[in-house]
């Protein structure tokens, strides 16, 4: 089963952080449709419909969901596997990643 719901809190700093869905293997900010959004989400959407098509190639299964970040302009974007396919995601996004402007690991 995907998990999306059970998180972890990561720190950035002293007062600031987000949750992050513990099985997530991805993640991209989004910061809207504006004309001068840092990360657009028609880019974003592209990066992350790329990753998605690998993990179906490679048969994994995979749930996208959405969380808050610590700017109020900013949503965090995940791509989640269930635990057993953890490392193997991880390492296909490892690779695309290298790739894109918008997508990182986690």
């Amino acid at each position: 089963m995907i998990n999306t719901t059970r998180t972890e809190y990561v720190r950035i700093d002293g007062w600031r952080g987000y949750l992050r869905p513990v099985n997530a293997i991805a993640g991209a900010n989004d910061t809207g449709t504006y004309e001068d959004s840092p990360c657009p989400s028609h880019l974003v959407d592209i990066e992350i419909k790329t990753l998605l098509s690998e993990l179906r190639k490679q048969k994994i299964k995979y749930r996208t969901t959405w969380g808050n970040s610590s700017n109020v302009f900013c949503m965090n974007r995940w791509v989640c596997v269930a635990p057993e396919n953890k490392l193997k995601a991880q390492s296909i996004a490892y690779d695309l990643t290298r790739e894109t402007n918008y997508l990182y690991n986690v």
